[in-house]
């Protein structure tokens, strides 16, 4: 079966699929708020499993390298957990002109909120990534920008370490400066 998936219009809602009952392996999400899709109520999608020998991220995310890029970033963290905004802000960092780019097409809710941002683009490349193992996931407190949601998700690279060694975005004095037009912290 599928693992978890993040809501594409909640990047730090992690829910956990349930199988549709027929041969393919399909399975269906239910994101269970019932704010911030694009009609009120609850958000489901359907999963079906990539046959194997295909590529990991397609699209877009394949494009910009995101394969490669985002497990690069858990990798300066390797043994630990990383909040997501931390993630966020290093692959910025690291890739000014390509994020520049999801900020034009997504925007960002450092600038103004939006029901699908940049920051859910990139927490769905995780989820993806996680689907073949390439990284980890695992819901945990929200802190700092993203203290506005209850839980978050937060992403390592095998091998799986303790969940006490975590990097959140509080504790490392992170800030959304990186965030080309930000109007808000």
């Amino acid at each position: 079966m599928a693992d978890i998936q993040v809501c594409a219009f909640h990047a730090d809602e992690g829910v956990r699929p349930v199988p549709v009952g027929d041969d393919t392996g399909a399975v269906r999400y239910t994101c269970p708020r019932t704010i911030g899709h694009p009609t009120d109520g609850p958000y489901s999608w359907v999963f079906v499993p990539t046959p194997p020998g295909l590529d990991e991220v397609s699209g877009l995310a394949a494009d910009l390298g995101l394969h490669v890029e985002l497990p690069a970033v858990l990798g300066e963290f390797r043994g630990y957990w990383v909040e997501y905004g931390v993630v966020e802000q290093r692959y910025a960092q690291r890739n000014p002109e390509d994020f520049a780019m999801l900020i034009e097409r997504y925007g960002h809710h450092a600038i103004q909120g939006r029901p699908y941002t940049t920051s859910a683009f990139l927490a769905r490349t995780l989820g993806e990534l996680s689907r073949h193992g390439t990284v980890l996931f695992h819901l945990g407190p929200a802190t700092g920008r993203w203290r506005y949601n209850e839980q978050i998700s937060w992403w390592a690279v095998p091998p799986e370490p303790a969940w006490s060694t975590e990097k959140s975005w509080e504790a490392l004095g992170c800030s959304t400066e990186y965030v080309p037009g930000r109007t808000r912290q």
